[in-house]
């Protein structure tokens, strides 16, 4: 055979590159992003509901037995092809640990928050909306999951308006303006409540990233996120 291998034994082929699938749904973004952002709100009603609670107000006139009437515009046609290929983008680049950078806006977090199936209890709960390098969040939260006395059966509708950025693992959140079942939260209080708020949401941040594995391989994988005009940016980066 003149040290030929047989014709009938095939030439071996390369090991082809193996990339782990991305995650299916709204995946990381929805454990991740998203998670701090209904969490720092929620914060928010808790921790202003009680000093407020102390200062003038009751949690009857910050709270309702109702929830509020959150409408979200149905996405067009380009904003639904924009998000899926946004997901797809940020799934695939935390998978295959690259440098990306995705721009959602606010109908396009809309959209990708309503279609995912672990946020059941949101859906038709809460709007985003981004214009001038600010978040507004309108929100309708079930209190219940709180287990305070005088909360059960009750909601939380308001809405916050705040600047955001994310580096080196710490959210930074400027609240601008908060409203609570009709009531606004005095400026004065806002300001003073900024760094305690920060420290909190850090706080609870790192608490769920301890007991979820999943969300934290996600977030060490996120560079930066920024607001910016009428886009949250999120940067990935490459180990």
């Amino acid at each position: 055979m003149n040290g030929q291998p047989p014709s009938s034994v095939p030439p071996i082929q390369p090991t082809p590159q193996y990339y782990p699938p991305p995650r299916q749904g709204m995946g990381c973004f929805a454990k991740g992003c998203l998670t701090v952002l209904v969490l720092g709100f929620l914060g928010l009603a808790i921790l202003g509901v009680s000093g407020w609670f102390l200062y003038k107000k009751t949690v009857n006139n910050l709270t309702s037995t109702e929830p509020a009437d959150i409408r979200v515009e149905p996405p067009t046609p380009e904003q639904i092809k924009t998000a899926e290929e946004s997901k797809t983008r940020l799934d695939e680049a935390i998978a295959r640990n690259k440098e990306t950078t995705v721009e959602l806006t606010g109908p396009e977090i809309n959209l990708l928050l309503q279609r995912n199936s672990d946020w059941d209890f949101l859906r038709g709960r809460t709007r985003i909306d981004i214009a001038d390098s600010t978040m507004t969040v309108a929100l309708s939260a079930p209190l219940d999951v709180l287990r305070w006395p005088g909360l059960k059966r009750r909601y939380f509708n308001g809405t916050l308006r705040f600047s955001m950025t994310y580096a080196s693992d710490q959210f930074e959140l400027e609240i601008i303006s908060a409203e609570a079942n009709g009531n606004q939260f005095p400026s004065s209080l806002l300001s003073s409540f900024n760094s305690s708020f920060n420290d909190s949401m850090n706080d609870e941040f790192r608490k769920e990233l301890r007991q979820n594995n999943r969300e934290s391989e996600f977030w060490t994988h996120v560079k930066s996120i920024v607001l910016k005009d009428d886009k949250l940016v999120i940067t990935t980066k490459a180990d």
